[in-house]
């Protein structure tokens, strides 16, 4: 028993050990990436690949980080913040073409979980052969007051570099050429998938202008040309000087835009590939926030709202002091009022901080008198019911008081009574010691005269004399005895 009890515990022991060790490896982890991955361009071809953050879910606002490049096929024409996610800056990005780096480092004072981009890099193709980019150093702090580096994984790419570019063709096309030609092998290429890691859904609405679009090829796909229009049904008319796979478009008008992709084969050029992207780079428009009474006896509200003219209004949030006190989604703000949330009232610094549908934020502030307002209650429990002055736990608290004072008043009679009556036992016992004093001396006389008178006989034997001696000897231990037991009780009786 005692040997598998010991197991056990070792057992639970090595569990909690691995599980304290293992506590960090679960924790959410950020990467910088680099995006596009990958791509096929020219020598003298410029080409962008932005370096993004992916924070794994968790709320991040700073990061610095190192990216290396491959400075024999590569050279870096400029370094863009434009779209980025950070809006504060140690220093303004740096690149260093004989060193082959890039060096950044920045923060914003708004915390994000999503995928945001820190800055643009502009490429330039150099000499042919394979390029090597990656993040060599990094760091992302989480938003936890802390500054807990989170970074975990840095991002590589590859580039192919070609000292033949392709020479521009910049025919326009209404429709898919399906006719083939002469000299037709197969059909005219399908319309391309197009994916944009920066604005990955259609129908959401994002702040950045700067974005990245990705699309595949076949081996047979000879050429490709793109055009970026806010018409919905435009034909690309954009022709690169040798067939890609991705592009960076930067300024992005706010708005709804189309990017719309062509793949040509020997057959001709084929269906033209769209994605919709939705951009707002404008906050809501500025507001106030007030506390009023509705009327009617209803408690006091908070009074905000504002409007968002192409994205259209997301949620507020009431921040107390520093404290997210609540979120309420513009939806269910329809009169413009919301309740006090829960805190203790008075003098209070309330924040209001209204976003757009794209993350563009507003906000107002004003210190306001708030009134107390209690937290929710738990689940199954009930509000106090509130009475008069004659509650049950007031009259059960006076009963009791009376029945205190009832139960004092008894014991002092009952002591007094107790020292009444202790006072008449010590005066009786006090006459029983004197009446005993009174016969034990009249006792004691009579005897010493038969003494005296039976010693003046002469025919006392030795016998009859030892018991008188013995006889007065008893008589003087009873009356010790007699007279200690009365001290006693004495002493008993006055209860020391």
């Amino acid at each position: 028993m005692f040997s598998l009890t010991r197991e056990r515990v070792w057992g639970a022991y090595a569990f909690l050990v691995v599980a304290i060790f293992a506590l960090p490896f679960f924790a959410h982890a950020a990467d910088l990436n680099l995006t596009p991955a990958s791509g096929k361009h020219a020598v003298g071809e410029e080409f962008n690949v932005q370096v993004t953050v992916d924070p794994g879910g968790q709320k991040v606002n700073a990061s610095d980080g190192e990216i290396t490049f491959d400075s024999t096929l590569l050279t870096v024409s400029k370094v863009s913040k434009d779209g980025s996610s950070f809006s504060l800056w140690t220093s303004d990005p740096t690149f260093s073409n004989s060193a082959g780096t890039v060096d950044y480092s920045g923060g914003t004072p708004s915390a994000f979980s999503n995928n945001g981009t820190i800055i643009t890099i502009t490429f330039k193709g150099k000499a042919k052969g394979t390029a090597k980019v990656s993040v060599s150093k990094g760091s992302v702090l989480a938003a936890d007051g802390k500054g807990t580096d989170v970074y975990k994984n840095g991002g590589t790419a590859s580039y192919d570099i070609s000292d033949a570019p392709a020479v521009a063709d910049n025919t326009d096309a209404n429709a898919a050429d399906t006719s083939g030609g002469d000299g037709a092998v197969g059909p005219v290429p399908l319309a391309p998938t197009i994916n944009s890691p920066t604005h990955p859904k259609e129908e959401s609405w994002y702040s950045t202008s700067t974005a990245i679009f990705t699309w595949n090829i076949l081996s047979e796909d000879t050429d490709v040309r793109t055009l970026l229009s806010q018409s919905d049904g435009d034909t690309p008319k954009k022709n690169f000087k040798k067939i890609a796979t991705s592009t960076t478009v930067m300024n992005v008008p706010d708005g709804i835009s189309y990017f719309y992709v062509q793949l040509k084969n020997d057959s001709g050029w084929g269906a033209v590939g769209k994605k919709k992207i939705q951009i707002d780079t404008v906050p809501p428009k500025a507001f106030d926030v007030a506390l009023v009474d509705p009327g009617g006896g209803a408690a006091p509200k908070l009074s905000f709202k504002t409007d968002d003219d192409l994205s259209g209004m997301d949620r507020y949030e009431i921040i107390l002091e520093k404290t997210i006190a609540a979120t309420i989604q513009a939806a269910a703000l329809t009169e413009g009022t919301a309740p006090v949330p829960p805190q203790k009232g008075g003098d209070t610094l309330v924040t209001i901080r209204a976003y757009d549908k794209a993350g563009n934020k507003t906000e107002a502030t004003k210190t306001l008198k708030l009134p107390k307002v209690d937290p929710p209650l738990a689940a199954g429990e009930t509000a106090p019911v509130q009475t008069g002055f004659w509650t049950l736990e007031r009259i059960l608290l006076i009963l009791l008081f009376m029945i205190l004072a009832a139960l004092i008043t008894w014991i002092m009679r009952t002591r007094n009574q107790m020292n009444t009556d202790r006072s008449n036992l010590l005066h009786r016992v006090a006459e029983i010691g004197d009446k005993n004093d009174r016969v034990f001396s009249a006792m004691r006389e009579q005897f010493e005269q038969m003494i005296k008178d039976l010693d003046e006989k002469p025919q006392l034997t030795p016998q009859e004399r030892a018991f008188l001696e013995e006889t007065k000897e008893v008589l003087d231990i009873a009356e010790e005895q007699i007279n200690t037991g009365i001290g006693e009780l004495k002493h008993l009786i006055r209860g020391h």
